[in-house]
């Protein structure tokens, strides 16, 4: 006969409601269906589903969600072509970035389609010096990509390797994810160096798969299984 299903009875740390979940989605990011927030399953039931552990503390960084008033200091990085010289994406005015920050306002982790935003603030002076963004890539939410721009005035320092560590040990400790990928320009010198750092392996070269600054660019793809982290 079959077995019957198992499931977590808890609440909602939002709403505080009661919620059920599969037993196979212990410790994994889940959403309410009653509030829609983000919420992480708790590994017995009976208990308080936790909240998305944001903010993130490294030793001299914390990783927090964008605020309206942080405009000042992402037009300060954003607006730097240089920083996008291997990007796939561009640099952006003060009215793109203020706009972004009001949309980012209302977006979630479990958000379909969409990249959670985290700031990365230094601790000891509170200046906001970089972004990472992490996408969720599958239905199952089990895996995401990730990508970090830091203000060319703070990079060299260690900083942008000290936020992915803390990214990865978020994704893995904090919402159950199974693997995080990150992309990179084959010229990024910068940027594999990084990934590298972090302590992901490069998975794959894709040869002249994009365009870049009017030429053709490979692609290089690193990525880090929860085994391999805790590791």
């Amino acid at each position: 006969m079959p077995t019957e299903p198992k499931f977590i009875d808890c609440a909602c740390p939002s709403c505080g409601k009661s919620v059920s979940f599969h037993e196979d989605w212990r410790g994994m990011l889940e959403e309410c269906p009653d509030c829609l927030e983000s919420l992480v399953v708790p590994r017995e039931g009976g208990q308080l589903a936790h909240k998305v552990p944001v903010p993130i503390t490294t030793p001299r960084l914390m990783l927090r969600r964008l605020a309206l008033s942080d405009w000042p200091d992402l037009v300060e990085f954003l607006s730097d072509e240089e920083l996008f010289r291997f990007a796939d994406r561009g640099v952006a005015d003060e009215v793109q970035i203020q706009r972004w920050l009001e949309a980012d306002q209302l977006v979630k982790l479990t958000s379909p389609d969409t990249v959670f935003c985290l700031g990365m603030v230094i601790q000891s002076t509170g200046k906001l010096i970089g972004v990472i963004y992490l996408q969720l890539q599958d239905e199952s939410r089990s895996q995401a990509k990730i990508s970090v721009y830091v203000h060319r005035g703070h990079q060299r320092q260690g900083l942008a390797t000290e936020a992915v560590k803390g990214v990865c040990g978020f994704c893995f400790g904090g919402i159950g994810l199974h693997r995080v990928t990150a992309w990179c320009d084959s010229r990024n010198v910068a940027a594999r160096k990084l990934c590298e750092k972090a302590g992901m392996r490069c998975e794959g070269e894709f040869v002249q798969d994009h365009v870049s600054n009017d030429e053709w660019a490979s692609s290089l793809w690193y990525a880090v299984l929860e085994e391999e982290y805790r590791a």
